[in-house]
């Protein structure tokens, strides 16, 4: 084998001994579809993959994907840089197509079963998806971008799912590295509504990524508080700005309950403050905020009475 290119195995399992031909061209299609704008997406303006498919057996497809440069100056740098195939190999697996990763976009899919709850960016390059029952996976950078992009997850459907659900007599579908047993990915037929389900939830472009930042030795005025002890919708000012947000300190709260402080607008309060960013798609949302501790309270001055003088 050329050291720029990879054979992937491409299997339907069950009984595969008649495959009608104009159902399978479009799942073909979809794969190189799906490898090619995969490798764009998380490459940008990087080698392109070359992709060619041949019968390998009933069932079966090769896949040959072969790295190609650009340009007389990328086939220059391609002898400098790091083998071809890692290229291929490290795209295939962040698409799922092959294992290797610990989540790819085809494992993310099926394990979500519909729209995320939430995705908080977590550290570079690591982003937590968060299911609606509430169960949490860490994902690489590069498979959120896949998975935000419609036409990949389409396509990963068009691969796995449609097959499936065109011929009853397949029972999976298979991706491997051929010789590289390790490398299997198996989608099943009980599989098969997850991915669909993920489809019908709409673009992950619409789901909130949170990313939390924590402010220490913050500065804020009082401006309005529910002084019953109620820990939500306090706002403060900071500056020119109003913060608006919840108090997570249970003794600030029974002190302000208890009357021991009243707050005034000229107060200063030292806290600890929790800022959640928020983007949904390309739209940057208002944050949120939480002050986790009041480090210190210093009462403002003390407001003079006005004395009103006896009548004669």
């Amino acid at each position: 084998m050329p050291d720029n290119q990879i054979n992937l195995v491409y299997k339907l399992n069950g009984d595969v001994r008649e495959v009608d031909v104009f159902q399978l061209a479009p799942t073909l299609l979809a794969l190189g579809e799906l490898i090619q704008e995969g490798n764009q997406e998380v490459n940008p303006g990087g080698r392109q993959i070359g992709v060619n498919v041949k019968p390998f057996r009933e069932g079966s497809f090769i896949v040959d994907l072969t790295v190609f440069p650009q340009s007389h100056l990328q086939q220059f740098l391609d002898l400098l840089s790091t083998h071809p195939v890692d290229q291929i190999k490290t795209v295939l697996e962040w698409i799922g197509l092959v294992a290797g990763t610990p989540f790819g976009a085809v494992q993310l899919v099926k394990w979500l079963k519909g729209k995320p709850k939430s995705v908080e960016e977590v550290g570079p390059g690591e982003l937590r998806y968060t299911a609606v029952d509430d169960r949490s996976i860490t994902v690489a950078g590069p498979v959120h971008k896949l998975v935000s992009n419609s036409s990949i997850t389409n396509n990963i459907y068009r691969v796995y799912g449609a097959p499936i659900e065109r011929q009853e007599s397949i029972s999976d579908v298979k991706t491997y590295i051929e010789d590289h047993g390790e490398s299997e990915v198996v989608v099943t037929r009980d599989e098969v509504p997850a991915l669909k389900e993920y489809l019908s939830q709409g673009e992950i472009q619409g789901t909130e990524i949170v990313k939390e930042h924590t402010h220490s030795g913050v500065y804020l005025n009082p401006k309005r508080g529910a002084f019953d002890g109620d820990p939500r919708d306090w706002s403060f000012r900071r500056g020119g700005e109003i913060v608006v947000a919840t108090i997570k300190d249970v003794g600030f709260l029974e002190k302000c309950a208890k009357g021991e402080y009243r707050l005034n607008h000229s107060d200063l309060l030292i806290v600890d403050l929790l800022e959640r960013q928020r983007v949904e798609g390309t739209t940057v949302l208002k944050p949120v905020y939480e002050i986790l501790r009041v480090t210190n309270y210093v009462r403002g001055p003390e407001q003079s009475t006005l004395e009103i003088p006896p009548s004669d």
